[in-house]
Order: structure tokens, then C-alpha cells, then sequence
């Protein structure tokens, strides 16, 4: 059999008023993001290779797809009540990668490759706004890198297992208020100006995936996808930055040095069914997905920061934040109708339910329930060549 070599080029657009998903990124190819994320059983691209690793049994010869996306967070703040002052996060831009390419083996083996960034995202605010004493500065990182096999078990139902290998950074920065005790009522303290600290750190991890892929008819077909938590241990550095009148006995009560944090990131389940119409002359013109996404997100209970190096009664000092996130969804419906040779049209909606309870909203990654509204279209060039957007 002649071997197809086919290259998708995948880009959208997306704006994002509000994170969703606590810190998850799932734009990961431009054609599924066209419906809204409904692809887990679908998965007939090289997206596949994230969305539902079993679908490449889909997928003849060799495929790649490369892409990226934007993302552009906006928010703002008011209060503390009664104050009404607004602040606003500063402009700052996200492009999230993916790279995908799979390859045929035999008649029922499958073998793919994929780079993207599942989770991140940050925010930067003003160094002089009002939850500076809290954070003025957090992103997180990660780059999944993932092999996977897909194995056709029968006509109808294909299996995947596969294996990631995670890097991941992060930062997180805050002004500190020095206000030293004087031991007189009039006036109890003694001011500084405000110093500031900046704690960085990155850790690589492991994680695995499972997914099953079943094709009933011609028309429907259902997905189910695994992905694993994955655990790490960051390591880095805290550097604190103080104005030079701040006396040196208040500078070593400031912990800082050589820092560890834990980190789980969420499992993740996804279950899709999707229909396929055909015309008399049997072509596919329409075809409709819906997900189910169920994000495990009770594994981030706190944010803990481990000062190694400062010691309090012999202990290494530990500033614990709580963050109790809880477990979270995405529902997702799409539709994607083929207008023409050339031209493909696609649209979806999505309700992704937050993991960040309402006590617990923070201006690190400021959280709500979203609705998205999707839309997407591919041109086809020849038949080895398309680009999504």
C-alpha cells in the first residue's frame, strides 16, 4: 500500500475573559477546538494523538499537524468593600503549541508522537494595586511530550495506551509590606518601602494515558479517554528584594533561598459519542460530537511552599496557602458541515464548571463558570494539504 503522507496547519484564535478550568489549557488543535472540544469520538485527525489515541487506527500511511493558539486573559478586581477601586490584570499573551504525527505500521498498529501544553496560563498585575501584598505575578508551565499505540482489536473497536514525559516551571511574585514593631502606642509601627519576592522553580514528572475508540456503523461512534495525574516536585529559588534602609535584623526574619513545592495536576476522563450523516451519494456532509470532561481537581488542595534553607526551631519554614479545589466538568456539543471540496465549516458550544469554590476565589487565577461559543473552518488545498482555523 502507497504510504500518505498528509500535513495539517492548525491556528486559531481564542480570547478568554476568564480562565475556566482553574488552570487546564484544552486548546489543542484548531479543528477540534472547532467543536468546542466534542472530538473524543471523533479523533480523526492528528489531534487524535491527545483528544483519543485510539482514533488513529482512523489515519492511513503518515500524518503531522503542527499549530497554536492565543489567548488573551482579562479581568479586574474591586473592592475590598467599600472601596470601589478597579484594578485590571496587565496585557499578557498566551500561544500554547501542539505538534502531532502519527504513522501506520501494519494493518492494524498505529504509533503517534505529541508535544503540547496541557496546563498554564498566569497573571500580572500592577506592582502597586491593591492585592499586591498577595501576588502581582503567577504563571505555570508545562510541556507534555507523548508517545502512544493504538492496536485495532477488531473492525469495530481500537485500544491506545500511552506514556508522557512532563516539564514544567513556575513563578510566583508578591510585594512584601515591612512594618517593624516600636513598642509605642502612638505609633506601634515602623515603615519601610514595600520589598518584593520572586519564587521560581521547575521539575520534570511522568504520567500515562488509556483510551478506547469503538466505531457501531458507518454513522455513530463512541470515545472514551484516560489521562493520569502527574505529580511534581518543583525545586528553585525564592530571591527577596528590599530597600537598602531596611535594618539587617529584619532581612534575616524574611525567609528565602533554595524553595520545594508539590504539585498533582488533575486526571482527566473524557467520554464522546458523535453521528455522521451521509449524503445519497455516500459522503459525509454533517457530522455532530458531544463530550462529557471530568477533571479530578481535588488533587490540588494546597499551595505549599517548603523554605529549606530557613529554619524555625530547626524546622525548614512552610508558608501554606489553601486552595481545596474541587472536582470540575466541561459539557461539550459540536458540529462540523462540509460546505463544499475545498471548504468545511464548524461550530460548537461549551459549559465548563469551575473547580475554585467561592470562598476560595484568589487573584493568582481568578476562576467562573464559562459558557464558550466556537467557531471554525478548514480549507482544503489538495488532498494532502489543509489548514484549520
Amino acid at each position: 500500500m502507497k504510504k500518505l503522507m498528509t500535513i495539517f496547519f492548525s491556528m486559531f484564535l481564542f480570547i478568554a475573559v476568564t480562565f475556566g478550568s482553574g488552570f487546564q489549557i484544552n486548546e489543542h488543535g484548531a479543528r477540534a477546538m472547532g467543536f468546542a472540544g466534542a472530538f473524543t469520538a471523533i479523533a480523526n485527525d492528528p489531534s487524535a494523538i491527545y483528544f483519543n489515541p485510539a482514533g488513529l487506527v482512523q489515519l492511513k500511511g503518515t500524518h503531522f499537524s503542527i499549530g497554536s493558539t492565543f489567548i488573551y486573559p482579562l479581568s479586574t478586581f474591586t473592592g475590598p468593600t467599600p472601596s470601589t477601586t478597579e484594578s485590571s490584570l496587565k496585557k499578557k499573551y498566551f500561544t500554547p503549541i501542539n505538534f502531532y504525527i502519527s504513522h501506520q505500521l501494519t494493518n492494524d498498529l498505529f504509533v503517534g508522537f505529541g508535544v503540547n501544553n496541557p496546563f498554564g496560563l498566569g497573571t500580572f498585575w500592577e506592582h502597586d494595586w491593591v492585592g499586591r501584598y498577595r501576588t502581582t505575578e503567577t504563571e505555570i508551565r508545562t510541556f507534555n511530550f507523548s508517545p502512544v499505540v493504538a492496536y485495532k482489536l477488531t473492525d469495530c473497536l481500537s485500544a491506545s495506551v500511552g506514556f508522557t514525559f512532563s516539564y514544567s516551571d513556575v513563578l510566583i511574585a508578591r510585594q512584601l509590606q515591612i512594618l517593624v514593631p516600636t513598642g509605642n502606642p502612638s505609633a506601634p509601627y515602623l515603615s519601610f518601602p514595600d520589598g518584593s519576592m520572586e519564587m521560581k522553580g521547575d521539575k520534570t514528572a511522568f504520567g500515562y494515558n488509556a483510551s478506547l475508540f469503538y466505531k457501531a456503523n458507518k454513522s455513530l461512534s463512541f470515545g472514551l479517554s484516560y489521562k493520569s495525574q502527574i505529580k511534581y516536585d518543583y525545586k528553585g529559588d525564592a530571591v527577596v528584594t528590599l530597600d537598602p534602609t531596611v535594618p539587617a535584623a529584619v532581612k534575616s526574619k524574611i525567609p528565602a533561598g533554595t524553595i520545594s513545592a508539590p504539585l498533582t495536576t488533575p486526571m482527566v476522563i473524557s467520554f464522546g459519542t458523535a453521528y455522521k450523516f451521509f449524503s445519497c451519494c455516500d459522503e459525509n456532509y454533517l457530522t455532530l460530537g458531544f463530550d462529557f470532561q471530568y477533571n479530578g481537581w481535588t488533587s490540588y488542595e494546597k499551595l505549599e511552599v517548603t523554605f529549606d534553607e530557613f529554619l524555625v526551631n530547626g524546622t525548614p519554614y512552610v508558608s501554606t496557602s489553601v486552595r481545596d479545589f474541587q472536582n470540575s466538568y466541561i459539557l461539550r456539543l459540536g458540529a462540523e458541515y462540509v460546505a463544499s471540496d475545498n471548504w468545511t465549516i464548524r461550530g460548537g458550544v461549551l459549559f465548563d464548571k469551575n473547580p475554585v469554590k467561592d470562598e476560595r476565589l484568589d487573584p493568582t487565577l481568578p476562576d467562573a463558570d464559562r459558557i464558550g461559543l466556537n467557531f471554525g473552518l478548514s480549507y482544503k488545498f489538495t488532498d494532502r494539504l489543509s489548514v484549520d482555523f
